[in-house]
């Protein structure tokens, strides 16, 4: 019987655990639940909890054959994830920040019609030289989470242009936003692309994410995509943290949206979802898992990347996503493993750097 150990940083486990254990004693597979703090190396013990008869339950178990994980954080976590994964498979890693995946992809140029383009900021000057070029650009950070720090940026006048972030909106001079990009060029490593509408029939902005993770025999499968609708007309970037909407109701969704060409763009979409995920994966010294993939589609159906995610959460599809990642540890387990299959770079390195 495979044991799966679910590797989690929070400190109870959540409802998305709950279905994983419920998922896995479904296929006969033993799983349970536990943070870095709770395994004993000197014993080879793990105080974990399992969950049966609708309630959690503590206990000592055997390490696992395979951990299904969070990312560590911290350099203690690191350490811990890195001394557990030198005899155990992990399945989740990191992917990059947004400048090396970009790197990564348009230097193959294979996914070049999708890619938009994008510019590191090194100097307040470099970006009112890209403001000239596109008129209206997303400044953002290298390494984003969860939307903070996305600002849209647009020449309105000679000497004039606005500075927006969520529903505020600042009007400044060349000098005064000189001053703003410097402050923030300081605090994280920034990326500037052109801005790409993408908008409901009603306005609202929105993104498209494209949920896919491995299944059985590590196979890439499509869990769902669905959109990310921005509440407010003002917000020129959605995204749930930002208290974005969602529907999982594509159907009506895209029939609302694109009448014309809603077959067409959800072709595209799941074709893309079928054919990204391998290549974007063949990028890496280490498997990964799963990943959301952020596009935006223009008025002419056309899509954009906008950003690809490792560890996409699973809010909307927590059946499906589990369901999922419960087959492919149960793939992964019974692989053969070494330690020197990549697994501890993939959080500590990437092999294109920014």
């Amino acid at each position: 019987m495979t044991r799966i150990g679910i590797l989690r940083l929070n400190d109870k486990p959540q409802f998305r655990d709950k279905i994983a254990c419920v998922v896995a004693a479904s296929m006969g597979i033993e799983a349970f639940f536990f943070r870095p703090q709770d395994i004993d190396f000197e014993k080879r013990m793990i105080r974990g909890m399992h969950f049966l008869d609708d309630r959690w339950h503590n206990g000592l178990c055997e390490f696992p054959d395979v951990v299904y994980n969070h990312l560590p954080l911290t350099d203690e976590q690191k350490d811990i994830f890195s001394r557990l994964a030198d005899e155990i498979p992990f399945t989740t890693h990191r992917i990059g920040n947004k400048n090396v995946v970009l790197k990564k992809l348009a230097a193959d140029g294979k996914f070049k019609q999708y890619l938009i383009p994008m510019h590191r900021i090194r100097a307040g000057k470099d970006l009112i030289a890209l403001l000239e070029r596109y008129g209206k650009v997303i400044f953002k950070p290298a390494n984003g989470k969860q939307g903070q720090r996305i600002y849209t940026i647009e020449q309105v006048g000679p000497d004039q242009y606005t500075f927006d972030y969520l529903l505020q909106s600042d009007t400044c001079s060349t000098g005064q936003l000189i001053d703003r990009i410097e402050e923030e060029i300081q605090r994280n490593p920034m990326i500037v692309q052109p801005f790409i509408a993408s908008e409901t029939i009603h306005g609202h902005s929105y993104c498209m994410r494209i949920h896919v993770a491995k299944g059985a025999n590590g196979t890439w499968k499509l869990v769902k995509f669905f959109p990310f609708v921005s509440n407010n007309k003002q917000e020129s970037v959605s995204h749930l943290s930002h208290g974005a909407f969602s529907t999982t109701r594509m159907d009506i969704f895209m029939k609302q949206n694109y009448p014309e060409q809603h077959e067409e763009i959800s072709r595209q979409i799941v074709l893309f979802a079928r054919r990204f995920p391998g290549y974007f994966e063949s990028f890496y010294d280490y498997p990964l898992d799963a990943l959301g993939i952020d596009v935006g589609i223009g008025a002419d159906g056309k899509i954009y990347l906008y950003e690809v995610n490792s560890l996409p959460g699973t809010r909307y599809v927590e059946f499906q996503a589990e369901y999922l990642a419960i087959q492919y540890c149960d793939f992964l387990a019974k692989q053969p493993y070494t330690a020197s299959n990549g697994l501890k770079a993939g959080w500590m390195k990437q092999r294109v750097r920014a």
